[in-house]
C-alpha cells in the first residue's frame, strides 16, 4: 500500500525555496508526499563538509537520524545520540539488502576508544549498535569510512589504513613502513579495503581485512552495482590531470578500469549510485569551494565512456545530463541561484524518484557579498551549506521536503537512504529491486601471486577509441602511422621488412612506479612539477602490432609510457594502473577507455610467424621465451636497458635496438633493479662532463658556454644553489620567465572562472604536466638531439648542432628525467639508518619539531586570510586536450594547497619548510616575498598583490612590518633546537 501524508506549512520555509522546487505539489496550504518506507540520514556540523579532496574530515556534533516514514511529519529518532557518549561525528550510512541494518562510519574519541573513524552497524529491529571490528588496535589502525554491503556478506569501505601498502614496505625491508600522503601532501590517502565478516580466525589478527585498491590520492564512495562490481570515485591526479572520474573494480580489486569521466565536462563525480535502468546518479562538482555540493547528474555509463564518447556508432546524444535541467547548477564555482545538491539516492520502487540533500541560495543580486582579495571586487556569496533532505520526482521535477534543518543552525542534513529491502529471488518485483550478482574476486595465477606480481597485457598501443592519442597529435612531420579508414592499420606494420614495419614509431614501453609520498616531505624541493616522484621499473618492447606484455609489481601504482626508438615519450598514460597479485590485466589499448571492439581484433590478431590463433605478437613472443628458458626467470620481466631484437624478420633481421645507461653516469639502481634519477646526482653531471664533441669555440663542457654571465643565448647550466634551495640550472630549465605587460612592467596575471590565479610564462625549456608535455615536447631535448620534435619553440637555423655532444645513452637519461616529471628528486630517502632502513632525507624535508598547536592558533588563520584565495584545490576538467598546440600557455604548478582543514593544512605547510634553523630561506616565506638574487619581488610567484603597483610590493613583506610574515617566521624558528 501507498499512503499520502500532509505536511504542515514549515513556518515559511517553503517560500524560501522559491522556484528551485519546480512546483511544490501544493494543495492549499499543504504539500503531499508519498512514501511508506523509513529514511535514514546524518546530521553534521557544517564545518565537516569539505571538498572532494578531503577523505576523513571530522567535526563533533554529527549523528545518525531515522524517520519512520519519508514524511516531514513522521517520527524522528536520533540513533547515535541516544547511545554514544561524548562528542562524535557520523557519516556515510548504507542500508543492508534486507533493509534491517544500517552501516555507517563514526568517530567518537571519548566513547569506547574510537579514536579514528570506525565502522558501525545498527540493527533497526533490535535497536542495537555494534562496531564491525572488535579489537581496538585493529579498528583504530586507520580511518574507515564509506562502507557498503557486498551481496556475499562482506563489506567494502574506504580507509587510510593502507594495509597492503604498508605490508609491502615491510616485506621490502628498505624503509620503515609509513602512511603515504595524497598528491597534495595533506592527509593519509584513502583507498578501498574489503572486510570479510565470516572469518574464523583470531579476531586479534587483521587478515580478514584486504586492501583492494592502490592510488596516490583518495578512492572514495564505493557502491555496489547490479553486476556485483564496485563503482567508486577516484581522485585521478597524475600530472595536471586532477579530477574524480568514476572507476569500477571487481570486489577483489581485479579488473579495475575508468568507467566514465576521463574526458567529460565537469570535474568531480562523487556519491555515485546505480539507478534501476542501469544509469548512474551522481553529484558533479568542482574540486573545491562548494562544500561537496554540485549538480545531480544522470550518467549513461552503459552506452558512453564520456560525455561525448558513445560506445559505438549506433548511440547518439550525450553521456550525462542534469537531473533537474530546468533548474541547472553550474559545474564550476560560479554562483548558483538554483542551490546545490549532494549525496543523491535513487529509489528502486518504480516511482522514478530520488532522495537528495539540497541547499538553497538567494538570487545573485540579493546575496551577501565579500571583497575578493585578488580582484578587489565585491562578489556574491552563496548560503552556508545548510542542506536539508528532499524527495526529487524525476518525472515532474518536483522537490519536496522531508527534513529541513534550522535556518539559523550550524548543521546540515546529508546522506539520505531509504530502508527498502532488495529481492533475492528476481523477477519477483519488490520495491527495492533485485539483489546484485555475487561477483568473484577474479582468476589469479598462483605463480605470479607468489612473486607478488601481475601482468599488463595490452593488445595495441595504437588503439585509442578514436581519441587520436597515438596519431598526428604526437607525431613529427617525418613520422606516420599507416591507416585504413582512419584506423591504424596493424596488418601493414606486421609485415617484416616493409617500410611500415621498419619505421614504426612505438618501440618500447617504459614502466614506472609512483613513490608513495612520506609525511612532511618538502614538495618545493622535490621539484617544480605537477607530477609525484616516480622510479623506473624497466622497459618492454612494443611489438609491430603495437602489443606489449610485461610483468609488474602488484599493489603498486604503475605508470606506462610509450617511447620511440631513442627513448623519448610519445604518450604517457595519465592514470595510475594497478594489478592484484596473480592478476593479468588485458586491455584493448594503452590509452583507451576500453569501449567497443579492439582494433587488434580476430581479423588482425594472429597470422604472424610462430603465432597461435588469437595471439598478439607480444603474447607469442613471451610464450616462446617462457617455453625456451631453463632458468626461473620471468619471461615478461621489464629490462633495465632499452633492448629489442628484430625477432620477426628471420630472413634479414635489422640490428638490435640497444641503448644501455651511460658508463660513469648511471642512475641509482637498487638490488631489485628499480631505477632512480635525481637531478643533482644524475643530470647536472652531464652539463659538467667532458663532451664527446667540442663546441664551436672548443668548449669541453656545457657549462663553458652556459653560465651566469655568458654572452651565449641559452640557460645557465651551472650547479650553484639558487634562491629556492635548488641548483640554478634546474630553475633555468623548468621555470619559464614571466611574461611582462609592457604597459605596467608587471607580470601578466589572469584569473579563470573558478577564481584560479595564473601567471602567464614563457614556455620553459622542459615541461611536464600531462600527456602533451614530455621529452618530445621539450625544446631542450630538441636542441640536444638537433631534431624538430613537438616543442613550441623551433631550432635556430644555422645554430649550434648539439647532437653529438652527449652520447645516445646520455640523451636517454635526459629524456627519462623529463618524462618522469622533471623532478629534482625522485627518492625522498638518504642512506640507511642504524636499523637498516633508509632515512627520510633532511635535504628533501622530513622535518620534525614544528608545533601543530602553534600552527593552529596563529599560522593557520594567517594563511587562510592571506593565501587561501589563490591556494585552493583547482582541478583539470578532464576534457580532451587540444593536442594541436602541444605547449599551451605555461602557468607553473601549485604545490601548496589550503582547504581550511587544519590537520591537512598543517601537513602541506610543513612540506613547504626545508630548514627550521634557516626560517627566512624556506619556500613558505621565500615564495611570497622576494628571491635571493636581489630582485625586489619573487618572479616565480603568480601574484604580487591584489592590485599591484610595482614589483616592489610582494604578497608578504620581509622587512619586519608584516605581522603574518612574522608569525610564520616565529613558528619555524621555534622548531629549531640547538
Amino acid at each position: 500500500m501507498k499512503r499520502s501524508f500532509v505536511l504542515i506549512p514549515m513556518l515559511g520555509a517553503i517560500g524560501l525555496l522559491n522556484g528551485c522546487l519546480g512546483g511544490s505539489g501544493s494543495s492549499g496550504d499543504s504539500v503531499l508526499v508519498e512514501g511508506d518506507f523509513a529514511v535514514a540520514y546524518v546530521k553534521r556540523d557544517m564545518s565537516a563538509l569539505g571538498n572532494p579532496t578531503d577523505g576523513a574530515r571530522y567535526a563533533p556534533g554529527g549523528d545518525l537520524f531515522m524517520k519512520d516514514l519519508s514524511s516531514p511529519s513522521a517520527d524522528t529518532t536520533n540513533v547515535t545520540g541516544s547511545i554514544v557518549q561524548g562528542p562524535h561525528d557520523v557519516s556515510d550510512p548504507e542500508v543492508s539488502y534486507d533493509g534491517k541494518t544500517l552501516l555507517f562510519a563514526m568517530r567518537a574519541p571519548d566513547w569506547q576508544n574510537n579514536t579514528t573513524w570506525n565502522l558501525f552497524e545498527y540493527n533497526v529491529e533490535t535497536k542495537t549498535l555494534s562496531r564491525l571490528i572488535g579489537d581496538d588496535g585493529i579498528a583504530n589502525a586507520g580511518d574507515d569510512v564509506d562502507p557498503a554491503y557486498l551481496p556475499d556478506g562482506r563489506v567494502v569501505f574506504s580507509s587510510n589504513r593502507q594495509k597492503a601498502t604498508q605490508a609491502k614496505m615491510a616485506a621490502d625491508g628498505k624503509v620503515e613502513p609509513y602512511k603515504y600522503r595524497d598528491e597534495y601532501e595533506r592527509e593519509a590517502t584513502m583507498v578501498l579495503h574489503v572486510l570479510d565478516r565470516s572469518f574464523d580466525s583470531d579476531p586479534m589478527n587483521d587478515q580478514y581485512i584486504t586492501q583492494v585498491s592502490v592510488n596516490q590520492s583518495h578512492d572514495r564512495n564505493p557502491t555496489v552495482l547490479m553486476s556485483g562490481q564496485i563503482m567508486f570515485a577516484r581522485w585521478d591526479h597524475v600530472g595536471n590531470r586532477n579530477h574524480f572520474p568514476l572507476f569500477t573494480t571487481d570486489p577483489g580489486g581485479t579488473n579495475m578500469f575508468v568507467q566514465y569521466g576521463a574526458f567529460s565536462s565537469g570535474n568531480s563525480f562523487l556519491h555515485p549510485r546505480e539507478m534501476p535502468d542501469g544509469r548512474v546518479m551522481s553529484t558533479l562538482m568542482p574540486l573545491s569551494g562548494t562544500d561537496e555540493g554540485g549538480a545531480v547528474m544522470i550518467v549513461d555509463v552503459k552506452n558512453f565512456t564520456d560525455d561525448t564518447q558513445p560506445a559505438d556508432d549506433t548511440v547518439s546524444g550525450r553521456g550525462q545530463k542534469q537531473a533537474r535541467p530546468s533548474f541547472s547548477v553550474p559545474l564550476g564555482r560560479e554562483f548558483s541561484e538554483n542551490g546545490r545538491y549532494t549525496t543523491p539516492y535513487p529509489l528502486w520502487d518504480g516511482t522514478n524518484r530520488a532522495l537528495v540533500a539540497f541547499k538553497t541560495n538567494p538570487k545573485q543580486e540579493d546575496a551577501q557579498t565579500e571583497l575578493n582579495p585578488i580582484t578587489g571586487e565585491e562578489e556574491a556569496q552563496e548560503n552556508p551549506p545548510r542542506y536539508g533532505i528532499y524527495m526529487l520526482n524525476l518525472d515532474t521535477d518536483q522537490l519536496l521536503p522531508i527534513a529541513l534543518p534550522d535556518p539559523g543552525g550550524d548543521y546540515a542534513y546529508t546522506d539520505p537512504i531509504a530502508l527498502i529491502p532488495r529481492d533475492e529471488n528476481c523477477p519477483i518485483n519488490l520495491p527495492g529491486g533485485c539483489m546484485p550478482t555475487v561477483k568473484s574476486d577474479g582468476v589469479l595465477d598462483q605463480t605470479l601471486a607468489q612473486r607478488g606480481t601481475g601482468v599488463l597485457n595490452v593488445k595495441s598501443v595504437y588503439d585509442t577509441d578514436d581519441l587520436g592519442l597515438m596519431g598526428d597529435r604526437v607525431l613529427t612531420a617525418d613520422e606516420s602511422i599507416p591507416e585504413t579508414g582512419g584506423t591504424p592499420d596493424l596488418t601493414q606494420m606486421k609485415i617484416p621488412g616493409t617500410t611500415e614495419y621498419q619505421e614504426r614509431v612505438a618501440r618500447f614501453v617504459r614502466v614506472t612506479q609512483a613513490v608513495p609520498t612520506p609525511p612532511r616531505i618538502s614538495m618545493e624541493l622535490i621539484g617544480e612539477s605537477d607530477f609525484e616522484m616516480q622510479q623506473i621499473l624497466g622497459y618492454a618492447p612494443v611489438e609491430p602490432d603495437g602489443s606489449f606484455r610485461v610483468e609488474v609489481p602488484a599493489d603498486t601504482p604503475i605508470g606506462v609510457t610509450v617511447v620511440d626508438a631513442k627513448g623519448r615519450a610519445l604518450q604517457t598514460h595519465t592514470n595510475w594502473i594497478q594489478v592484484r597479485p596473480g592478476e593479468t590485466r588485458t586491455c584493448n589499448g594503452c590509452h583507451s577507455p576500453r569501449r567497443g571492439s579492439a582494433i587488434n581484433d580476430p581479423n588482425v590478431v594472429g597470422g604472424h610467424q610462430f603465432g597461435q590463433s588469437g595471439e598478439t605478437m607480444a603474447e607469442t613472443r613471451t610464450r616462446l621465451l617462457a617455453e625456451a628458458t631453463l632458468l626461473d626467470v620471468p619471461a615478461m620481466k621489464p629490462e633495465r636497458d632499452m633492448y629489442s631484437e628484430d625477432y620477426w624478420n628471420t630472413s634479414s633481421p635489422a640490428a638490435p635496438l640497444d641503448i644501455p645507461y651511460p658508463l660513469g653516469f648511471e642512475p641509482d639502481i637498487d638490488s631489485d633493479g628499480v631505477i632512480t634519477i635525481n637531478y643533482p646526482d644524475h643530470i647536472q653531471p652531464l652539463w659538467e662532463k667532458t663532451l664527446d664533441k667540442t663546441g664551436p669555440s672548443g668548449e669541453d663542457q656545457c657549462t663553458d658556454c652556459h653560465y651566469t654571465s655568458s654572452p651565449v643565448e641559452g640557460p645557465d647550466l651551472t650547479g650553484g644553489i639558487g634562491g629556492f634551495g635548488r641548483m640554478t640550472s634546474y630553475q633555468e630549465l623548468v621555470l619559464g620567465d614571466p611574461i611582462i605587460d609592457p604597459d605596467t612592467g608587471l607580470p601578466i596575471i589572469t584569473i579563470d572562472e573558478d577564481g584560479e590565479v595564473m601567471m602567464e610564462r614563457e614556455t620553459p625549456l622542459v615541461s611536464a604536466g600531462d600527456s602533451r608535455q614530455s621529452s618530445r615536447t621539450s625544446h631542450l631535448v630538441e636542441v640536444l638531439f638537433n631534431e624538430e620534435l613537438r616543442a613550441e619553440q623551433s631550432l635556430v637555423p644555422g645554430g649550434v648542432d648539439h647532437s653529438d655532444m652527449l652520447t645516445p645513452e646520455e640523451l636517454r637519461l635526459v629524456s627519462e628525467w623529463v618524462d618522469l616529471g622533471i623532478q629534482y628528486y625522485n627518492d625522498p630517502f638518504d642512506d640507511q639508518d642504524a636499523n637498516g632502513f633508509k632515512e627520510l632525507s633532511e635535504t628533501r624535508g622530513g622535518l620534525q619539531g614544528l608545533s601543530e598547536e602553534l600552527f593552529n592558533d596563529t599560522v593557520h588563520p594567517a594563511l587562510m586570510s592571506r593565501c587561501s584565495s589563490c591556494h585552493q584545490a583547482f582541478g583539470n576538467t578532464g576534457t580532451l586536450p587540444d593536442l594541436s598546440n602541444p605547449n599551451p600557455t605555461f602557468i607553473g604548478s601549485n604545490n601548496f594547497v589550503l582547504t581550511g582543514n587544519p590537520d591537512g593544512d598543517f601537513n602541506v605547510t610543513v612540506g613547504m619548510v626545508s630548514d627550521v634553523c634557516g626560517a627566512d630561506n624556506n619556500p613558505i616565506l621565500v615564495r611570497p616575498t622576494s628571491d635571493n638574487t636581489g630582485a625586489p619581488a619573487n618572479p616565480s610567484h603568480p601574484l604580487v598583490k591584489a592590485t599591484p603597483t610595482s614589483l616592489e610590493t610582494p604578497v608578504l613583506a620581509d622587512d619586519g612590518s608584516d605581522a603574518d610574515y612574522n608569525l610564520i617566521l616565529a613558528w619555524i624558528n621555534a622548531g629549531c633546537t640547538p
